[in-house]
Order: C-alpha cells, then structure tokens, then sequence
C-alpha cells in the first residue's frame, strides 16, 4: 500500500493537468465554498471521500482561465499515476474559527499483488520461467499450478 499526502496529491495533478490539457497549470489550489455539503461538517471539519465524486475541490489556475477540479478527476489523476489499483482519496476541510477551510489531502493507494490465473495462463507463464532459467518463480507457477489441479 501507498500512502499520499497532499503535497503528494497536488504534485501528481498538476503533472497530470498539464500533460491531458497540454498547457502547465499556474497553480492548484483547494476551494472551501461548500454550500450544499454542509451537512457533511462535523465538529468544523468537512470530510470527502471516493462517495463525494461530483464535489469541486480545486481550482486549476492557468495563464488566462480559471477551471475547476472535481473529486472525480483527481482520482482519474491518481488512477493515471497508478494503474491497476485501488484508490481512496479523501479531503478534510477545517473550518474551526479563524482557520478559514484549511485543507488536507490523503490517499490509500492499493494493488492487487496476487491476480487469478487460469490453469492454461499459469502453464504459459512456466514456460516463460524455464525459457528464462528462472527456478525461483518455475517453483512459485508449479506449486500454483499443483494448487489448481487437484
């Protein structure tokens, strides 16, 4: 499992943000009007996860517009970054008294190490170890395959 942070999250989409739209973003920076979310606060804090895909959560700042950034698309971003994963992104706002919305980021980055094979694409995979003289991993499919067949 990987773990992001914000700065982390920010420097993936700006990367991501410059190279889908071509042109390098002058800054990205969260928004805290959340109008129709407020029933999400709790204790001043407002917390969005994956649920909240539609909620804009950035503005992109470009040379000569300003373009908002959805929930949605920071993970695409994320998804870009690492592919074949499974992602939980969340962002708290603290809107305690003088804090004004301070934000925070954080994502849960998981890959799923063991994928199912089938019989026939584990005995492909034995040949690949034998071709490559790779003892380690012919044990590893063969032990698999064994697993299969009874």
């Amino acid at each position: 499992m990987i773990r992001l942070g914000t700065q982390d999250i920010v420097d993936i989409a700006m990367k991501q943000i410059a190279g889908i739209f071509k042109m390098e973003p002058l800054e990205l920076r969260f928004v805290n009007d959340f109008q129709g979310e407020k029933y999400l606060l709790t204790n001043d804090k407002l917390h969005l996860s994956n649920k909240q895909y539609w909620a804009k959560v950035m503005e992109c700042v470009f040379e000569d517009q300003v373009r908002p950034v959805l929930m949605c698309e920071v993970l695409y971003f994320l998804r870009n970054e690492f592919l074949e994963s499974e992602i939980q992104l969340n962002f708290s706002y603290d809107f305690a008294e003088g804090v004004e919305g301070e934000a925070e980021a954080s994502a849960e980055i998981c890959f799923n190490d063991s994928p199912e094979l089938t019989r026939s694409e584990i005995a492909e995979l034995i040949d690949v170890a034998l071709s490559m003289q790779d003892k380690q991993w012919f044990d590893e499919l063969t032990d698999k395959y064994k697993q299969l067949s009874v």
